[in-house]
């Protein structure tokens, strides 16, 4: 009986170290994320293509055309003779996008040629427009001045659309150095 109880002891203790073997807890590493942080703005002016209604006599891409409006340089203009009431400019894009702000800028020269009054509307058929936002006996107060204007847009457009109704000067000629527009991947849309 002696054999078989030494056996038995020995078995129980077998099985108790190998089941409490299996048994430990394993060390688990935790580590810390770090705070989720917003996306920055971006400017989505070359993501989109520019037209106008009246171009330079001497075309898009003239020294002073419809491609200097969005070339990113502020030193470069884009120039119409004469103005006209129902002038616009437009940029399209392939897939709606919410704008959440957009920068003019004034040209060089002659502040009578500068914008004065008008709407930023917004489209997806090219039909219906929407006022997204609009300014009335507005002021560049010095050359190459860049004007930030931030709006309240959650609507995805696929057509944005700057329609000059006024410019400084009441008549003559109309300059503008820069147009771009501003996207928040932060902000929600519709």
């Amino acid at each position: 009986m002696k054999i078989k109880t030494k056996l038995a002891y020995a078995l129980f203790i077998g099985i108790t170290t190998f089941g409490m073997g299996g048994c430990e807890k394993e060390e688990v590493r935790q580590y810390e994320l770090l705070p989720e942080q917003e996306e920055p703005e971006m400017d989505i002016t070359s993501s989109g293509t520019i037209s106008v209604n009246f171009e330079n006599s001497g075309g898009a891409g003239a020294n002073e055309g419809s491609l200097k409006l969005v070339d990113n340089d502020y030193n470069s203009k884009f120039l119409i003779n004469p103005y006209r009431e129902n002038l616009y400019m437009q940029l399209r894009f392939p897939g709606g996008i919410a704008v959440s702000a957009y920068i003019l800028a004034s040209a060089n020269d002659a502040q009578d040629r500068d914008p004065k009054t008008w709407d930023l509307v917004g489209s997806n058929d090219l039909e219906n427009w929407t006022v997204i936002d609009s300014k009335t006996d507005y002021m560049f107060t010095s050359r190459l001045q860049k004007a930030r204007f931030d709006i309240d847009n959650s609507t995805l457009y696929r057509y944005y659309r700057l329609n000059i109704k006024a410019i400084r000067g009441g008549s003559g000629l109309f300059q503008m150095a820069e147009w771009r527009l501003i996207y928040d991947p932060n902000r929600k849309t519709d």
